[in-house]
């Protein structure tokens, strides 16, 4: 991980900068996106911004005077705890607040926070992630814009780059949540073959390298992908693989929507001590996260999605998306068209919260790295009561997650009494087995004892669990699952 490039690295990054301001972005661009004007009224907000002191009699703003509203307190835990979290949750720990105000310095203005703005969100926002971009990823040259968390962004990243007809590219078992709001734009999926350990390079290019044009139409030139803790796997690509899935989408010219919201949420990361007493939580944090595909991006073909609703609170929705500066406007033209910008109370908190008056961006990362090991203790008391009361029925099986918030849950259906497996379907057209008719049975016997765990749309036989509860939810959970799953079995 790069954190202060040296002069070597400057220069090759101006070499880089010269070489994609030749880029032509909008050849990737879906009809809608090219055909798409800006907003006027935002268009004169934009300008209004520029000198400061210009009297604006073009909007209808209501003015400040007349808000409701003259002060926020956010009353946040102190990060001068040496286990900030474990302190927040038991009650002993020190609070700090943190405010904002429409008439008094604070690092937002309410004045600001809650009057329109555009698309992208408020500078000053936009200013603190990009300084958390850069000491995580230092992304050569890239522009970041706010969204409504990475569902909203990731709906308006297919509408940017996806016309009907067009094929995009995924992970064979991935988020259908996702996937299915790209089809009613007539966006086709591609499955790329995955293992244990992701998405598997070779399927990618071989996808490519075959695609008949004449058959298939245009050759895909989007491939989504979700890195960490890959949804529904489990996963996280390698090193090595992201180097060579990155290689092959400059090869052939793909964009990647690298859509992170787990990226921060990593367990058995072995952190330096010695670092973070040298150079702070961030640097120590960034040595073991993973390589992300922004940090290897010279030119300009990610559009990274991150997200708060992980790790702070998933009712903020408010997130960012981090891309070449084409690609943002285009994206910020779209917002402001339609969802409008992100709303000002989230935007205010986050200003404070990574301002000076607040955490800071190594404050934000020491709560983080807590809330990592809070997050990999919950793990490892759900493995340990799995164990005890699942595994060794031999009914169901589950690997220790890396890094997100669920356990992916394999239901062993060989060993039940009624799975049929045959070679050949009962009906023509009909299923080769009765996977889909026995996991859904099973799901109704865990509703009906009061259990509700999340049947995996594309792997039939899987369930997700979240480990993120309380530990009285775990241990009851399982329980309760040990319990059923021997009913449906014996």
């Amino acid at each position: 991980m790069v954190f202060l490039p040296s002069a070597t690295s400057a220069t090759s990054a101006v070499d880089v900068g010269l070489k994609r301001s030749h880029v032509d972005y909008s050849r990737y661009l879906s009809a809608e996106a090219r055909s798409r004007l800006p907003n006027p009224i935002k268009s004169i907000w934009k300008v209004a911004q520029v000198k400061p002191g210009t009297i604006n009699m073009g909007n209808g703003d209501p003015h400040h005077t007349l808000y409701p509203i003259s002060e926020v307190n956010f009353v946040v835990p102190s990060i001068d705890e040496h286990d900030p979290v474990q302190s927040w949750r038991s009650g002993t720990g020190e609070q700090n607040i943190i405010s904002s105000y429409k008439d008094e310095p604070c690092a937002l203005s309410l004045r600001t926070a809650f009057a329109y703005g555009a698309g992208a969100g408020l500078k000053d926002v936009r200013d603190a992630l990009a300084d958390l971009n850069d000491r995580i990823h230092s992304p050569p040259n890239h522009t970041v814009s706010l969204s409504l968390g990475n569902a909203d962004a990731l709906t308006k990243c297919f509408r940017l780059l996806g016309d009907p007809g067009d094929s995009f590219l995924c992970e064979e078992f991935t988020f259908s949540a996702m996937t299915n709001a790209a089809l009613p734009l007539g966006i086709e999926w591609v499955p790329i073959r995955m293992d244990n350990n992701g998405l598997v390079p070779s399927d990618l290019e071989r996808i490519l390298s075959n695609w008949d044009e004449a058959k298939q139409g245009k050759r895909p030139h989007v491939l989504y992908t979700i890195p960490c803790s890959q949804n529904p796997t489990g996963s996280t690509l390698s090193l090595e693989r992201r180097q060579q899935i990155y290689q092959i989408a400059h090869d052939w010219d793909i964009i990647i929507l690298e859509d992170d919201p787990y990226f921060f949420l990593q367990y058995d990361l072995g952190v330096s001590q010695s670092t973070i007493q040298q150079y702070g939580h961030t640097r120590a944090m960034a040595e073991v996260l993973p390589r992300s595909f922004l940090s290897m991006d010279y030119d300009g073909r990610v559009m990274r999605l991150d997200s708060f609703s992980k790790i702070v609170a998933p009712g903020m929705r408010l997130g960012w998306v981090t891309s070449n500066s084409y690609f943002a406007d285009k994206l910020d033209m779209l917002t402001d068209s339609s969802s409008q910008h992100p709303h000002g109370m989230g935007q205010a908190f986050v200003a404070e919260l990574l301002g000076s008056n607040g955490w800071g961006v190594d404050g934000f990362m020491k709560w983080i790295l807590s809330l990592c090991n809070e997050y990999q203790r919950r793990r490892d008391l759900f493995m340990d009561v799995f164990r005890q009361k699942v595994a060794t029925s031999g009914f169901a099986t589950a690997e220790v997650p890396q890094s997100g918030m669920f356990v992916w849950i394999k239901i062993n259906l060989e060993h039940h009494a009624r799975y049929s497996a045959s070679q050949t379907p009962t009906v023509p057209g009909g299923p080769t087995t009765n996977t889909a008719d026995l996991m859904d049975e099973l799901f109704r016997k865990l509703l009906n004892n009061g259990l509700v765990m999340m049947p995996a749309s594309t792997r039939v036989n899987f369930f997700r669990a979240t480990f993120v509860g309380t530990d009285e939810t775990i241990r009851n959970g399982l329980a309760t699952f040990g319990r059923t799953l021997e009913e449906f079995f014996l």
